[in-house]
């Protein structure tokens, strides 16, 4: 079997994960309860007795927030590739996932699994202060929007929890998108081009201003001025794509796609502090929010997170935006605490 996704993870493997990069000392009681959960959640909606229990159960401690935010940032964190390759080499540890929750026994190769992946692990839950961010130029805060200006004159906004590397030679300005979304207005100069790569492509201005954002898996590039060329390296080979005004385009793995026109403004409104969505999945609209908020925003419910939405909320109060959806679309919202939000019908 493939470890492409972390439910497919040895349960044991994970509480094992849990507690070798767990804040807490030793080990608790509250850590192996909120594996338990997060896993649950992570194979589907909850039922409704699971779902009051786990909210009660929650509210009952402080420990118990803790501890469920601690798993839920481990649980993210196996998602990475390098986790991901590390367990691929023990695919004889996986195992099956009960469907309802009980206590893990013992864990017939638990150990070598956490073992083989624990350095990857640690190596990825340290990438953002001792890789990523010492690699970064220029950086945003989670909720922070800001403009940089670079020294040739071009400028840089960066949405938030985003990343850039500047590196300008004789030959070329080349900046590397490390992490999230910017946007950039460069200054003209044809003996010098400016190039921003981000995973397996590179971006090549033609004109004035585009957009670039970072995902799980591909990349997207909006031209908001004149245009750009996209390049990015496939399966099989190198592609491109020339993207004009008012066009986007995405790369990945597979290439790089055609371009079609876009909603400028739309794509561009974080720019201006807002967050413009146009009959979207509200699952899109709380990942968006997500990102400008400190904290950890879920939905409970997976149907709930079907619901079509539109709107245009302040980027800089992903808390408000989630009030309006509350009594626009009949939202229940269970705040913990501010930095801790569960959504339901």
């Amino acid at each position: 079997m493939c470890l492409d996704h972390p439910r497919f993870y040895s349960p044991q493997a994970f509480c094992l994960f849990l507690k070798v990069f767990s804040m807490s000392d030793p080990f608790s009681d509250s850590d192996d309860e909120a594996s338990r959960w997060v896993i649950q959640q992570d194979m589907g909606p909850l039922s409704g007795d699971d779902e009051r229990e786990f909210l009660a159960w929650l509210q009952h401690d402080v420990a118990h927030q803790e501890a469920y935010l601690r798993a839920q940032k481990t649980w993210a964190a196996m998602s990475a590739p390098s986790i991901t390759q590390a367990l691929a080499q023990h695919t004889s540890a996986v195992a099956v996932i009960p469907k309802r929750r009980r206590r893990f026994g013992k864990a017939r190769n638990g150990w070598a699994v956490a073992i083989a992946a624990c350095l990857a692990l640690g190596m990825y839950v340290g990438e953002p202060p001792v890789l990523l961010w010492w690699q970064a130029s220029e950086t945003s805060r989670v909720g922070e929007i800001r403009t940089v200006t670079l020294a040739d004159g071009s400028q840089v906004q960066l949405d938030s929890d985003s990343a850039i590397a500047v590196h300008y030679t004789d030959k070329k300005r080349e900046v590397r998108l490390l992490k999230g979304q910017a946007a950039f207005t460069v200054t003209p100069d044809r003996e010098h081009p400016f190039v921003v790569t981000a995973e397996n492509g590179d971006t090549t201005a033609l004109g004035t201003r585009f957009i670039i954002k970072r995902n799980a898996a591909l990349t997207d590039v909006t031209v908001t001025e004149h245009s750009v060329r996209v390049q990015a390296q496939g399966h099989n080979a190198l592609s491109e794509v020339i993207v004009h005004e008012g066009e986007s385009t995405t790369y990945g793995p597979q290439g790089v796609f055609a371009a079609h026109e876009v909603d400028v403004d739309t794509q561009a409104a974080w720019t201006r502090g807002r967050l413009v969505f146009v009959d979207q999945p509200l699952k899109t609209v709380i990942n968006e929010l997500a990102r400008y908020h400190r904290g950890y925003i879920t939905l409970i419910n997976a149907e709930v997170g079907k619901l079509r939405v539109s709107g245009s909320f302040d980027a800089t109060d992903p808390l408000a935006a989630l009030d309006t959806l509350e009594h626009s679309i009949g939202l229940h919202i269970t705040k913990v605490t501010n930095a801790l939000i569960f959504i339901r019908k």
